[in-house]
C-alpha cells in the first residue's frame, strides 16, 4: 500500500512536457533501465536492501504523478518498496540462457509505468549461474538522468551493499537537496530579471527559424495525425583510438572543445541532404549550474536549440568558429526550460511533429558501474528510447570515443542512419588529417 503524499506541487517544465508526450502516446515511453551483468557472490538481501534505501534517501525515486483538476502533480510518498521481479535460468541449456535473458529484459522493457500510483522505479534479477546474475534498476525518466545514475545513484549504490553486506548501518550523510527545492528554485527564477535577459538572447538568435526539413535520404512519411510509439532504432559506432586522438589535438589547437569538432562535422553531413542553409538542431543540456543540485537526483535535462549557417561549401575552420561562438551564448543561457521558450517564441508546431527533430549531445558524465564487493560489474548496452527523428550522442569512456544514432524508422530506415555515420566518420578523418583529401579545407589554428 502506497504511504500518504508528503507533499505535492507543480511538476518542472521538462516533466510537464515529458508527461504530456507519453499521456498523448497512452503508454509508456520514457523507461530509463541500467542493465549489468554481475559475477561473484552476490547477497541478494543485501542488494535490495540498497536499492530501496536509495529510493528512501531521494524524494523523486517515491514520487507520484497523479491528475488533480485535469493537472498533474507531484506527490511524494513515504513507501520505497522496489519490486525486485527475479528469474532463473540455470534449468536452461548454457547456450540458450543469453537468448532468454534479452527476451526477460525485453519483456520487462515493455511493462508499462502507472505514473499516478507509482511505484516510478523497478528491479529485475535474472540468474544465468551460480556466480552470474543480470541486475535491472528501472526508473522512469521523469526522476531520472544519466548524471542521477552515474554520478550520484550507483555510487551511492557502493557504499550502501558493502554496509549491508557487512551488516552495518548506511554510512551516507542526508541528501544535500532534493528535487522538489529545484521545482521551486525553477519557479522563482522564471519570475526574476535573468529570465528577462536570456529570452532577449533567444529573441534574437532564432528569430524567423524554421524547422528542420526531412534530409534527402528519408525513406518514409510519419504517420499523418498522431505520433509515432514504436521504439526506434539505434547504431552504434566506435572510433578508431588514432582518428579521436587526433581529434582531440584539432580541438586543442583550435581552442574548442571535442563537441564543438564534432558538432561542425555533423552539420556539414546534415547540410549535404538538404536545401537550407539554416539548420536548427538540438543538445541536452542541464539545470545542475548552482552547486546544491551537483548530487540531486531528478530529470534535469533541458533541450538547448542550435541553430547553425552551414553552406554547402563551407570552411571547416570558419565553421567551427561560428559553432563556437553560437554554442557560447547557448550555454550562458541555457537556463529557460525549452518548453517555456518553445511558447514563448510561438514556435510550437500543430499536430505531433517537434520544432526540432535532430538532437546532437556528449555526454560528459563517465558510465562506470558500480564496484560492489565481491563482484564484478559491466554494463550491458540497451537501445534508449528518443522522440526526435534522428538523435546522436557522443561518449567519451575508457579513453575511447563512442557515437549512438537513434533514429525513427517511420523517416529513417536503418541504411539511411548507417550512411550518416560513415559519411560523419569520412568528414572526421579530413578534418583530423586534411592532407589525405587535398581538396578540402585545413583544419584551423584558432577559432577563437
Amino acid at each position: 500500500m502506497v504511504g500518504p503524499a508528503m507533499g505535492g506541487g507543480p511538476l518542472s517544465y521538462a516533466q510537464q512536457g515529458m508527461w504530456f508526450l507519453e499521456r498523448r502516446a497512452g503508454t509508456t515511453l520514457y523507461a530509463d533501465p541500467m542493465t549489468f551483468r554481475l559475477v561473484g557472490d552476490l547477497d541478494h538481501t543485501a542488494l535490495h536492501r540498497s536499492i530501496e534505501e536509495l529510493v528512501r534517501r531521494h524524494e523523486a525515486l517515491r514520487t507520484r504523478f497523479p491528475v488533480v483538476a485535469g493537472t498533474p502533480v507531484r506527490q511524494v510518498t513515504d513507501d520505497v518498496r522496489v519490486p525486485l521481479g527475479q528469474a532463473d535460468l540455470t534449468g536452461l541449456p548454457v547456450w540458450e540462457r543469453d537468448a532468454a535473458a534479452d527476451r526477460c529484459l525485453a519483456e520487462d522493457l515493455r511493462r508499462p509505468f502507472d505514473l499516478a500510483r507509482g511505484p516510478v522505479v523497478r528491479a529485475a534479477l535474472i540468474r544465468l549461474g551460480a556466480r552470474e546474475h543480470l541486475l535491472r534498476i528501472t526508473a522512469h525518466h521523469l526522476v531520472s538522468d544519466a548524471r542521477s545514475w552515474w554520478a550520484v545513484l550507483f555510487r551511492e549504490l557502493e557504499q550502501l551493499y558493502t554496509a549491508f553486506l557487512h551488516g552495518r548501518p548506511s554510512p551516507l550523510p542526508s541528501a544535500p537537496a532534493q528535487y522538489g527545492d529545484f521545482v521551486r528554485w525553477q519557479h522563482d527564477w522564471l519570475d526574476g530579471p535573468a529570465y528577462a535577459r536570456q529570452l532577449a538572447h533567444w529573441e534574437r538568435a532564432l528569430a524567423e527559424v524554421t524547422p528542420l526539413p526531412d534530409l534527402s535520404l528519408a525513406t518514409a512519411d510519419p504517420p499523418a495525425g498522431r505520433a509515432t510509439t514504436a521504439r526506434p532504432a539505434t547504431a552504434w559506432l566506435t572510433f578508431p583510438q588514432p582518428l579521436h586522438q587526433r581529434l582531440r589535438a584539432v580541438a586543442r589547437e583550435a581552442r574548442v572543445t571535442l563537441y564543438m569538432v564534432l558538432l561542425t562535422a555533423f552539420g556539414q553531413v546534415l547540410r549535404r541532404h538538404t536545401d537550407t542553409d539554416d539548420l536548427l538542431v538540438g543538445t541536452r543540456g542541464g539545470f545542475r549550474g548552482r552547486p546544491e543540485f551537483e548530487q540531486a537526483v531528478g530529470f534535469f535535462v533541458n533541450v538547448l536549440p542550435i541553430r547553425l549557417r552551414v553552406a554547402r561549401d563551407a570552411d571547416f575552420g570558419a565553421l567551427l568558429g561560428q559553432v563556437r561562438h553560437t554554442l557560447l551564448g547557448v550555454y550562458v543561457n541555457r537556463d529557460i526550460p525549452y518548453e517555456r521558450l518553445m511558447a514563448e517564441l510561438g514556435l510550437k508546431r500543430p499536430g505531433f511533429r517537434p520544432v526540432i527533430n535532430v538532437c546532437v549531445s556528449f555526454q560528459s558524465t563517465p558510465e562506470v558501474p558500480p564496484a560492489l564487493e565481491g563482484l564484478h560489474a559491466t554494463l550491458v548496452n540497451h537501445d534508449p528510447y528518443s522522440g526526435y527523428a534522428l538523435d546522436l550522442g557522443f561518449y567519451e569512456e575508457d579513453g575511447a570515443l563512442r557515437a549512438l544514432l537513434t533514429h525513427d524508422r517511420g523517416r529513417y530506415d536503418d541504411e539511411a542512419a548507417r550512411r550518416l555515420l560513415d559519411e560523419l566518420v569520412d568528414t572526421l578523418r579530413t578534418v583530423a588529417d586534411p592532407a589525405e583529401s587535398p581538396d578540402r579545407p585545413h583544419r584551423p589554428r584558432s577559432a577563437v
